[in-house]
């Protein structure tokens, strides 16, 4: 493996997709991408203030990945419904592995969509771990 890809937004969920592909890729040797999709339909205003607190975040996420695991990271923020940017990401990264965080229930919407990991694991051509829980281990 020389590519993982971590899809966050941020919440604790998504930092256990991190923490789990940080295992991953120390193990492996590979290195970590992270994409952040913003939801591109909002007010300018609002995506350009998520933009910048996202660029921010994710490079400090990859400067504690790079200084303290000793692990390369590339970060990248779309603009895009979320599971179109993921799909777009792992159409750019070419990912030996997509991570995700655990899916948090928006019931009515499931119902009819689907998930966004569901979306977002369909069309793509990778394998894809989904983390539900705190890694204890390798």
């Amino acid at each position: 493996m020389q590519k993982i890809l971590v899809a966050t937004d941020f919440p604790e969920r998504s930092d256990r997709a991190q923490r789990r592909a940080t295992l991953l890729a120390r193990q492996s040797g590979a290195s970590i991408a992270l994409v952040h999709v913003i939801d591109d339909d909002q007010p300018r205003r609002v995506i350009d203030t998520e933009r910048d607190e996202a660029e921010n975040l994710l490079n400090q996420m990859a400067a504690t990945l790079r200084d303290v695991d000793g692990v390369e990271c590339d970060t990248q923020v779309i603009l895009a419904t979320p599971f179109v940017g993921i799909i777009k990401a792992v159409a750019d990264v070419a990912p030996d592995l997509l991570v995700i965080g655990p899916h948090r229930r928006q019931v009515l919407r499931d119902v009819f969509t689907g998930t966004t990991a569901e979306r977002t694991i369909r069309p793509i051509n990778c394998p894809v771990l989904m983390v539900n829980a705190t890694p204890v281990g390798h």
